[in-house]
């Protein structure tokens, strides 16, 4: 006689295979969604800044409505404020695509194209949404803002004057104003429009910074340092303000006090370069020069692309008599951008140094040429040679991760998080066992199906669930050595199944026992060779176990090699990489068996990767997400592929998918490499 609590049991597998059969079966079931139930909870986690879950509650909004402009537009504001504007400006377009009299999607977008220096586009929004609103100060003011972005100052005061007359209390456009008054050194009026500005809103700590800015340009000093004290006594833990007035005690001359707050600012932000490199030039000032290398090594560190950094690190190791690697900098930012100048001149005098008189001579000879070609022919002469040498021309290319907010500014940004930017892992067939609705939540979004293997979960008679995942699906050791004792029994029992030696296959997976896992996976095809996710399992496991064992060597190799046994170990670069023969053969025979399956190509596509067959990765990825248009690491690998190899503009569409989709890392490197000019 069956328990109550065994028949719970029962009607929860019910209910389970209720779930998948929505989900293979989206026409029939999304029609049950509740629409504005998404478009409600999804406003709850925006207003939460939960802006990853928002796009998720909104994502399942348009899919029961796809004619839902709420839901799109809403998502927009979601990924603009992940910093995805490209994609913030796509959800917009859908917007008014559904409702071309909705105001603020054009207004929206605007903005967006203005992040993304698209100023003529941006400026054509807001005169449209004009067209629609005639009397809304905010598009003004916005309006206002991409006009100072285009440099045309006069036109962006009547804008901001436009936004006043229709709000006499908007505080956002005195302070603009007044910054636009500035540009156009007329101080006077700039003052009194931040004064306007603090008067209407006295705790906005912005408005403090900037006139203690333009304070700072107009040299009265010890006012710009009164109202940064101020901005501290309103916002203690925003780092831009001792940043700003570091730079003003350095112009006071009072190097301690300006070497305090840059300390300050690194306290509060600890990956902000510029601030280090700032800090770097005052610690040589200072004679520090082991400091300043330390921070010019922490700007590389952070920025390895920035080319003074290297440059003036090795005008640190230049003075302290360390001219190799003062040569070696200077090599590096020769890489990063080949006509600098300096660099030539700099690596001749080092070179020279310490008796590379062949090389010395001919970064000499190169930097005459370079002189030559710039300044006109019969003018690279030794007294040029001299001025170049300061670089003074030269336009910097620096790059700084300096973003220089505060805490409360980071929440629910998560494209301000510091990740290693690598592609995702293989996608496995995986047993899901069961996990507390908390932590369930967090991996439930990287969950995908296909209809064969609904079809096991329904038909296998041991009761258990697979999923293709590429997360390792969280499992105790206690729960999964007891389903093991459970298969081991069933195979005693039934005899050789190999279904049974299929689960033991993907269960010791998870656990990375690789050789047991692949032992399983063997003895499964030897009873019955058409299992296809034997195949695609012993493949994604024979793959992480080589990578994870070339890894290992790699590491081993790099950490033993001394004088003493140099001779017994290959270099770390002389380690072959696996070529992944058996793998690439197990996935080729599940394309065999069914040709449809996105999974396969997603693997087969990181293989490639490793092999750095990247056109064919590119390809691999691409099949997979026409065969399966959700798998969101698909978007996001593919898009790390095309960054590599230049394609930025097809790499940050790709990015703007992949965060839609829920791999929020990809807001991270939309910010690295999609928002710059």
């Amino acid at each position: 006689m069956k328990t109550r609590k065994s028949s719970k049991k029962i009607n929860n597998k019910w209910l389970l295979l209720s779930v998948i059969m929505l989900l293979l079966f989206p026409r029939f079931g999304l029609a049950q969604i509740n629409y504005q139930h998404f478009i409600w909870v999804g406003q709850i986690e925006l207003s939460k800044k939960n802006y990853t879950q928002a796009i998720y509650d909104f994502n399942t909004a348009i899919s029961a409505k796809q004619n839902g402009f709420e839901a799109y537009f809403l998502r927009g504001i979601a990924k603009y404020s992940l910093g995805d504007y490209k994609g913030a400006a796509d959800d917009f377009t859908r917007t008014v695509n559904i409702h071309p009299l909705y105001t603020r999607a054009f207004q929206y977008r605007g903005i967006c194209r203005d992040r993304l220096n698209d100023y003529s586009h941006a400026i054509s929004d807001f005169d449209h949404a004009l067209s629609l609103d005639p009397f809304n100060p905010e598009i003004y003011l916005a309006r206002g803002d991409t006009k100072m972005h285009l440099h045309d100052y006069r036109e962006a005061i009547k804008d901001y004057s436009e936004a006043i007359q229709l709000d006499f209390k908007s505080g956002a456009a005195y302070l603009n104003r007044g910054v636009a008054y500035h540009l156009l050194k007329n101080d006077s009026l700039a003052i009194r429009d931040i004064n306007k500005s603090i008067h209407l809103d006295y705790f906005n700590v912005d408005a403090w910074i900037k006139r203690g800015m333009i304070r700072y340009e107009m040299d009265s000093l010890r006012a710009a340092i009164k109202d940064f004290n101020h901005a501290t006594t309103i916002n203690a833990d925003y780092p831009y303000i001792y940043f700003q007035r570091a730079l003003t005690y350095l112009k006071l001359g009072d190097t301690t006090a300006c070497m305090n707050d840059y300390d300050k600012v690194l306290a509060l932000d600890s990956t902000n370069a510029l601030t280090y490199y700032n800090r770097a030039i005052l610690k040589s000032m200072m004679n520090n020069y082991k400091g300043a290398i330390d921070d010019y090594s922490k700007v590389i560190q952070i920025n390895p692309r920035n080319v003074y950094a290297y440059y003036n690190r090795g005008i640190v190791e230049l003075k302290t008599n360390k001219p190799r690697d003062a040569a070696d900098d200077y090599t590096r930012a020769l890489e990063i951008f080949p006509d600098f100048i300096a660099a030539y001149i700099n690596r001749s005098y080092a070179r020279e140094s310490f008796g590379d008189t062949t090389g010395a001579k001919k970064d000499h000879d190169k930097a005459m040429q370079i002189i030559a070609s710039v300044n006109g022919k019969g003018k690279a002469n030794q007294e040029l040679f001299n001025k170049y040498r300061d670089s003074t021309y030269f336009n910097k290319i620096i790059e700084f991760e300096a973003d220089f907010l505060n805490g409360e500014m980071r929440k629910g940004r998560v494209q301000f998080r510091r990740i290693n930017i690598e592609p995702k892992p293989d996608i496995f067939v995986t047993y899901a066992f069961d996990l507390p609705d908390s932590v369930y939540e967090q991996y439930r979004k990287a969950e995908y199906y296909d209809k064969k293997l609904s079809l096991f979960n329904a038909n296998n008679n041991l009761g258990i669930k697979l999923m293709f995942t590429t997360r390792q699906w969280p499992v105790s050791q206690n729960k999964a050595v007891k389903t093991l004792r459970k298969i081991d029994r069933r195979i005693i029992i039934a005899g050789d199944t190999a279904v049974a030696y299929l689960l033991k296959g993907v269960v010791n997976s998870m656990l990375q026992n690789y050789f047991t896992a692949i032992r399983a996976y063997d003895s499964c095809l030897m009873i019955n060779p058409n299992v296809l996710y034997a195949y695609f399992n012993r493949a994604a496991t024979r793959s992480e176990q080589k990578e994870s064992a070339y890894a290992e060597r790699q590491y081993e190799n790099a950490i033993s090699i001394s004088r003493s046994n140099f001779q017994h170990k290959k270099p770390v670069g002389d380690i072959p990489p696996p070529q992944h023969k058996k793998s690439l053969a197990d996935y080729q025979r599940v394309i065999k068996m069914d040709s449809t399956l996105p999974f396969t190509y997603y693997n087969l596509a990181n293989l490639k990767l490793h092999l750095k067959h990247y056109q064919q990765a590119i390809n691999d990825y691409s099949t997979a997400i026409r065969l399966g248009p959700k798998i969101a690491e698909a978007y996001y690998n593919r898009a790390l592929v095309l960054l590599y190899l230049k394609e930025n503009k097809l790499a940050c569409k790709d990015l703007s998918k992949a965060g839609e989709l829920g791999i929020s890392d990809a807001y991270v490197v939309i910010k690295q490499y999609c928002n710059k000019k």
